[in-house]
C-alpha cells in the first residue's frame, strides 16, 4: 500500500487509563521493567503509561488497552499503594510524615524535597510513576497536616 494512504498515529494525543479514563503520565521502559515482572513489560507497547489516579485498580497501560493491575506492580507510592513510599529514592513513608507532623518538625520532609531537586537523583526509574516525588511528598504532607492538626 502506497504510505500516502497511510495514517501514522497521532502521538500528541493523551494516553487515557482504560479503566478509570483519567490521562495517564508516560514512562520509559526502564521504570516499566523496575516494577513489574519482565513478562509483563513484553506484552505491553509503546507508549506505555502510568495511572497515577488513588482508586483504580490499574499501574500500567498502553494504548491498545492493555494493562497491569497494581496488584502485579511492585514499589507503587501512596497513594496507589497506601503501605508504599512517597519518596522511592530517599525512602520517605507516610509514617515518616506522620510521626514530624505529631512532633512538629518539617526537617524531614524538607530534605527529602531539597535532595529530590538535585541532579542525579534516580526518580525516573525508582518511582513507579518516573517522575520526582517532591509534589507526592508536598501533597501528603499538606493534607496530614490539616487532618492531624485542625
Amino acid at each position: 500500500m502506497n504510505k500516502a494512504f497511510c495514517r501514522e498515529p497521532d502521538q500528541s494525543r493523551a494516553v487515557r487509563c482504560p479503566a478509570c479514563g483519567n490521562e495517564g503520565l508516560v514512562v520509559s521502559t526502564e521504570t516499566l521493567a523496575a516494577h513489574v515482572a519482565a513478562d509483563v513489560v513484553e506484552r505491553l507497547g509503546e507508549p506505555l503509561a502510568f495511572c497515577g489516579t488513588d482508586t483504580c485498580d490499574v499501574a500500567y497501560f498502553d494504548l491498545l488497552e492493555r494493562s497491569v493491575p497494581v496488584a502485579e506492580a511492585r514499589g507503587l507510592p501512596w497513594p496507589k499503594d497506601p503501605g508504599g513510599s512517597l519518596c522511592a529514592c530517599f525512602g520517605l513513608t507516610a509514617d515518616d510524615v506522620d510521626a514530624d507532623i505529631v512532633a512538629g518538625s518539617v526537617e524531614r520532609v524538607r530534605d527529602v524535597v531539597r535532595r529530590a531537586g538535585q541532579p542525579g537523583t534516580e526518580c525516573g526509574l525508582r518511582a513507579a510513576d518516573g517522575r520526582s516525588c517532591t509534589a507526592r511528598v508536598q501533597r501528603y504532607y499538606l493534607r496530614r497536616r490539616a487532618e492531624l492538626t485542625g
